[in-house]
């Protein structure tokens, strides 16, 4: 299953030929009509044919930003290309008119973006090729995963404590989980945010943030097959019994948001309310899957968000929880 596999799909967005995988949507933003995101881990995926060029126009939604957001961009699943939004060439060329695959993916951004009240997320104007070449919209081939959760799952202080450089939503253990088990990978999560605790850039908290992309803009519609629910790490601060009460309702909201998916859900891996889950999951075996995590020698950036390592130990061990569970046959669709 390490080898991802892609099928041909509709493009669902504003331009032709183009997937956009995760939480996107249109919108109209300095006069220009954008696909729009603020979920760290959304991708475009797409397949080039009879050219040598793409072409790409990105909006500059942060201006004054020391740091700026950055992308990763992927051909034939090839070694990334790391670029400041603000510095991406008009232009992508390729050595061939050969067909190409091309995935690119939001990887990273700054705490002090305000994502969530002035539209300083991510938003594409344009993506096209030459008239004389093609573009195919493509997604991988198997299961529908909603990630959900805080900065972990986001992808934050993956490669080292610099924001938006130091992060890496296109290689954390969600990025990896996905590629894994062929699956869509759909992120719902934002740094430092709880089910009590608000998130950096005004984000709200998570029974807020899973149904809506901003302060105004509700999330599109997706009907996951899978959600994995990392959240709590954030929440410490706060009484344990509260929290669990929390937990409880969230998860409830979870299933009403996604009523034809699996919920599982992970321990945090600070074990965070470990106790408390364990509770919940006793109580309430047909609503949560609980995962337990204390065993994972999970190395760290910081002793609080894995590193690139660690992101790949958490993918490796989550990956074959879901595929015992469920069964290999499951994923493999």
């Amino acid at each position: 299953m390490t080898q991802a596999k892609y099928v041909e799909t509709k493009a669902n967005g504003l331009f032709s030929g183009v997937y956009f995988m995760g939480r996107w949507v249109p919108k109209t933003i300095d006069n220009q009509s954008v696909m729009y995101t603020t979920n760290l881990g959304a991708s475009l995926l797409m397949m080039t044919k009879n050219t040598n060029r793409l072409k790409l126009k990105f909006l500059n939604t942060t201006p004054t930003s020391k740091f700026q957001p950055e992308i990763a961009i992927f051909i034939d699943d090839q070694p990334e290309l790391r670029l400041k939004v603000n510095e991406v060439h008009s232009e992508l060329q390729f050595e061939t008119k050969k067909p190409h695959l091309i995935r690119i993916t939001f990887a990273g951004n700054s705490d002090a973006d305000e994502v969530w009240l002035h539209q300083q997320g991510l938003a594409i104007s344009s993506i096209s090729v030459p008239t004389s070449g093609n573009l195919i919209a493509v997604k991988p081939a198997g299961r529908t995963i909603a990630f959900v959760g805080d900065s972990i799952t986001a992808g934050c202080w993956v490669l080292k404590r610099i924001p938006s450089s130091g992060y890496a939503a296109e290689q954390n253990y969600a990025a990896q989980t996905a590629r894994l088990l062929n699956a869509q990978d759909i992120r719902i999560a934002y740094s430092a945010a709880g089910l009590l605790r608000y998130g950096t850039g005004g984000v709200p908290v998570a029974p807020r943030f899973v149904k809506y992309i901003d302060f105004e803009t509700p999330a599109p519609a997706y009907h996951p097959n899978q959600v994995i629910v990392n959240i709590g790490t954030n929440d410490r601060r706060f009484e344990a019994l509260l929290v669990q009460e929390q937990f409880l309702n969230f998860f409830k909201e979870l299933h009403a948001l996604f009523p034809d998916a699996h919920l599982n859900v992970l321990v945090p891996f600070n074990q965070s309310f470990a106790k408390e889950l364990k509770q919940l999951a006793d109580r309430f075996p047909q609503l949560i899957y609980l995962i337990e995590t204390s065993a994972w020698p999970i190395t760290y950036t910081d002793g609080v968000h894995p590193d690139l390592n660690g992101s790949k130990i958490i993918a490796q061990n989550l990956s074959q929880v879901l595929l015992q569970h469920y069964g290999k046959s499951y994923f493999d669709v």
